[in-house]
């Protein structure tokens, strides 16, 4: 069940002793027999619990006047300026409230006239009108000689405002009861209004037989009165408070006793042995206690689980799921950094990279950076957490200890340091737009190590975070990226390039991912001089690169359109990257890597083969990849390849028309630059006919049923027999 944060309002509700203080307090303001006002602050922070302490006060006010002559009970207003924040009426809409709480009153004997006075009073300081009810009866002459006013200020009254207030104050004097003027919520109000409200006690309301009780964030009021006179505000203060009270401070014992209330009504709903008590107590009081400073800490911890437990509890680890939903509460941007970086937590990579000392040492900082992004947390208190939860961090922070962890006994226990369950403890969680500049900067670093930047690049990927690093690099960016870097973030672009998703598709926008590359590779290359160094970096880039093939090709045919005369994106010599020569240079490179791949087995089943094959027949031999393809295509599986990588706009445009179009026609002559279509045929053909037909994918299928359909051909499908049809 949800709280409403709403505070305590009678004795039986206190759980943390603070009825007693709330007595004393009611004494002092009941025992104080001076007719000067008084002023008592009652200071607290965010969630001390000020207005429960007023509450529980004001219930001893009405018990202590049970016991006295009516006469002689105070009158108490109970004022909140936040009620009225932001409508710039927070003096009127005071003096209003009190002359209605004084009209209620039985017992003021001089009721009538003090109300009268005190209407005058604020209409000299508001320029506001007197109400209607409290204007003086006029005599039948008047009414006969003079037109009646729908209005009534206080000036009217022959009187000034020191003669008002004086006569004020002598009617209260003669009164037995005292005033006792309840502001809460002080810190709640802008700059501007926390200075109105010391006003009206300092000038305005210092009114005999009064007493008035401030409950406010002193800090917060101070730095409120120095932002608006320069300093001061700590004298200021002083000046007006002649009482000051702090609120007694939460213990954890305190605390304890009410958080583990809550969290009962929560671990009820936890499945049959799940909860491991052993394991809570463990990561409570070794540091997740500490994160608990008042009631209301405990209030929003226990929403948030609330809400998100009851939605995951069949898929994650209980305690897990506690520990990090105190992380999100009280540290969310070091809870973001643990959501977007799985592989720093878990053990995801482990089993490709071993982390060497360069490796843990790059490590370390990266998780460094994360715990940097909040101060409010004893950074060692955050990191008991994490160790507690992710046991793969003890070899950063606790490498000397001696520890055990069992991966097969993580994933039986759903516990968030596997990587298999890491992501359902993050479902509910709203993703960040933007990677932090930080962090940015953190990855940047690593690229002293073409290594460790590669490295880098592929855990962002398996965290589909890669799109937000790249969008970081612009052209401001890229000139704060030490020169001696550049080398090693080309190469693993250009490595990594093909394993990224590709975003939006290219055509006339161009926002998709091999041109986010290309952008990203020409800024830096053109922080290099002369032309040669950006030729060797490139070459080297090229030469190296394993991973991926298409954007070579992509990054060198946007190369190629800063020659093209007639392109829009030509440019001279001396604004391009690469001269004529080094560019032909660079397209032979990439050749070889394309014959490398075909030499291995693993061109045919790249998903960007079209661009590839044109690369090669463009850049290379054209005889040797005819050689290839019609090798390739001789294979069921090269075949099928083939053709959906040549028909695949013709593959889309059927899936969303479901027609045939006559310019399948042209096709042809794109085979026709790679293979002999005829030679296709026969295979294709057989292909459609045979069982082998209904294991391939949807597209698959209709790329052979679009090209036999270009062919003519007279090819037949036989449905098989199914136990229905007999």
């Amino acid at each position: 069940m949800f709280d409403a944060d709403r505070p305590i309002t009678k004795r039986c509700q206190d759980r943390l002793g603070r009825a007693q203080f709330s007595s004393y307090l009611a004494r002092c303001l009941l025992d104080h027999t001076d007719p000067d006002s008084l002023v008592v602050g009652l200071y607290g922070g965010w969630g001390a619990g000020k207005t429960s302490v007023i509450n529980l006060m004001i219930e001893e006010l009405h018990l202590a006047a049970s016991n006295m002559a009516d006469d002689e009970k105070p009158i108490i207003l109970n004022f909140s300026p936040w009620s009225y924040s932001g409508q710039n009426q927070l003096v009127y809409s005071f003096f209003r409230r009190l002359s209605s709480v004084l009209r209620e009153s039985e017992t003021l004997a001089n009721k009538d006239r003090i109300i009268y006075l005190l209407e005058l009073y604020v209409s000299f300081f508001t320029q506001k009108p007197i109400p209607a009810s409290m204007r003086p009866q006029r005599s039948l002459l008047d009414k006969l000689l003079h037109r009646r006013k729908d209005e009534y200020y206080a000036w009217e009254a022959g009187r000034d405002l020191t003669q008002v207030k004086a006569e004020l104050n002598n009617l209260l004097r003669e009164e037995k009861c005292r005033i006792i003027i309840i502001i809460d919520n002080i810190s709640r109000i802008n700059d501007h209004e926390i200075k109105q409200i010391f006003q009206i006690i300092k000038s305005m309301g210092d009114y005999t037989n009064t007493s008035y009780l401030l409950a406010l964030d002193k800090s917060y009021v101070v730095n409120a009165i120095n932002k608006l006179e320069g300093s001061g505000g700590e004298d200021y203060v002083e000046k007006i408070v002649q009482l000051p009270f702090c609120i007694p401070p939460i213990t954890q014992q305190d605390l304890e006793p009410i958080l583990a209330d809550r969290l009962t009504e929560v671990i009820e709903t936890v499945p049959p042995n799940s909860w491991n008590k052993e394991y809570w107590a463990d990561i409570y009081f070794s540091a997740l206690r500490s994160l608990f400073g008042n009631c209301r800490d405990i209030t929003r911890y226990i929403n948030t689980l609330n809400f998100s437990y009851a939605r995951l509890r069949d898929i994650v680890n209980p305690v897990d799921f506690f520990a990090l939903t105190a992380l999100e509460v009280f540290t969310p941007n070091i809870y973001t950094g643990i959501r977007d970086n799985k592989d720093l937590f878990t053990d995801l990579l482990d089993n490709v990279y071993l982390p060497d000392h360069n490796e843990i040492k790059q490590e370390k900082l990266r998780c460094d950076e994360i715990l940097s992004r909040d101060k409010n947390i004893p950074r060692e208190v955050v990191i008991d957490i994490l160790i507690r939860l992710f046991p793969r961090l003890r070899h950063l922070y606790q490498a000397d200890k001696q520890s055990y962890h069992s991966s097969a006994i993580a994933r039986r226990n759903k516990r968030v340091c596997s990587p298999d369950l890491f992501d359902a403890y993050f479902r509910l969680s709203m993703q960040s737009g933007s990677m932090p500049l930080a962090e940015y900067k953190t990855i940047i670093s690593l690229a002293t190590n073409r290594v460790e930047f590669d490295h880098a690049l592929s855990r962002l990927n398996q965290d589909n975070r890669i799109i937000k690093f790249l969008d970081l690099f612009n052209h401001k960016s890229t000139q704060d990226i030490p020169k001696e870097n550049i080398s090693a973030i080309i190469a693993a672009l250009i490595d990594d390039g093909d394993l990224f998703p590709t975003g939006v598709g290219g055509g006339p926008l161009s926002l998709d991912t091999p041109m986010r590359i290309h952008r990203i590779i020409h800024d830096l290359l053109q922080r290099l001089r002369p032309s040669e160094q950006r030729f060797i970096v490139m070459q080297h880039a090229i030469s190296e690169s394993t991973k991926s093939l298409y954007i070579i090709v992509h990054e060198l045919r946007e190369q190629s359109r800063e020659h093209l005369e007639h392109e829009d994106t030509f440019l001279p010599q001396e604004f391009r990257d690469f001269t004529p020569d080094e560019l032909t240079a660079l397209k032979k490179s990439c050749v070889e890597r394309i014959q490398y791949w075909a030499n291995h087995g693993m061109l045919g089943e790249h998903p960007r083969l079209l661009p590839i094959l044109s690369a090669w027949r463009e850049w290379g031999q054209h005889n040797a990849c005819r050689t290839y393809v019609s090798e390739l295509t001789k294979t069921d599986h090269g075949l099928v390849a083939f053709l959906t990588a040549i028909l695949e706009k013709a593959i889309t445009g059927v899936m969303t028309d479901y027609e045939v179009d006559p310019a399948w026609q042209d096709y042809l002559a794109v085979i026709n630059d790679f293979v002999s279509p005829e030679e296709l045929e026969h295979h294709a053909s057989g292909l459609f006919e045979d069982e082998y037909f209904e294991k391939l994918r949807e597209r698959e299928q209709l790329a052979l049923i679009i090209f036999l359909d270009i062919m003519k051909s007279k090819s037949v499908k036989t449905i098989r027999k199914t136990t229905a049809d007999d």
